[in-house]
């Protein structure tokens, strides 16, 4: 089979290989990530530890998806020198999203203040309100496509051994990921979706008990401790499916633009 007659996987195809990845690995996964979840309690060192074993549970997946399992210790002794690095794509792709967020308030705080100043009160509100809902929807937009392109910026790091570097890396993603940006969203968007319900009791309940407690109350202190404990363990859970997805995401994309052997856990794709 040529690499150009090759099918990406669907949307359902990826987020339900990430579910079935998870659920096999489950007490590897969670206890990865748990551990990871707090080590981001510790400054530096530590969010380099969280950012390095996000790609320790992406490498742990990709050797499953392409039937070369590796052990836990054989990953972390992969993944150990790079630690760094790991950290360096986290603040990579973080920057360069903080950068689009500026200039998207930017932007925004342009196209409504501006037509006030020069059209006057009645005119310069609604043209405000027609320009800036038209910048806020296109800002979705770009902010969207543009995090689909680094969605997969730490597993190429955790794969590749030419990969050494942050910025390697998140260079590997952004090629890898240029002709699959609209497929990517929907995966990211789907994905989210199942996530939902751990998000409800772990979020936003304990944020709807925060918003009825009186501030600087021992309540408010304790639910505060509560919400942010319950956020932790959340992310914990959740995180591992993501990085499940990403492998399979990634596991796809050079099935088809490089040819990786094309059996899905002992399955012909």
């Amino acid at each position: 089979m040529s690499q150009s007659s090759i099918r990406p996987l669907s949307v359902g195809n990826v987020v339900s290989a990430g579910l079935v990845m998870y659920r096999s690995n489950l007490k590897t996964y969670l206890k990865l990530s748990i551990i990871a979840y707090l080590w981001i309690l510790i400054p530096i060192y530590g969010w380099a530890k969280f950012c390095a074993i996000h790609g320790l549970i992406a490498r742990l997946a990709f050797c499953e998806l392409i039937n070369k399992p590796e052990t836990e210790s054989a990953a972390r002794d992969y993944i150990k020198p790079r630690l760094w690095s790991f950290l360096s794509v986290g603040f990579g792709v973080g920057l360069r999203l903080l950068g689009i967020y500026i200039l998207w308030y930017l932007a925004l705080i342009a196209v409504v203040v501006f037509p006030l100043a020069v059209l006057g009160t009645q005119t310069g509100i609604f043209v405000a309100i027609i320009t800036g809902l038209a910048v806020f929807i296109v800002g979705i937009i770009v902010i969207i496509r543009l995090y689909s392109r680094w969605f997969v910026a730490e597993v190429p790091l955790a794969v590749e051994e030419n990969t050494t570097t942050g910025s390697q890396s998140i260079d590997r993603s952004w090629d890898l990921t240029k002709d699959a940006v609209g497929r990517i969203q929907y995966i990211i968007v789907v994905a989210f979706l199942v996530t939902i319900p751990i998000q409800i009791v772990t979020a936003y309940i304990p944020s709807i008990f925060q918003v009825q407690t009186e501030p600087g109350t021992s309540a408010y202190t304790t639910i505060q401790l509560i919400s942010f404990l319950l956020s932790l363990l959340g992310g914990a859970i959740i995180m591992p499916f993501w990085q499940a997805v990403k492998a399979v995401i990634y596991y796809d994309l050079r099935s088809r633009r490089e040819g990786l052997d094309l059996r899905l856990r002992g399955r012909e794709i």
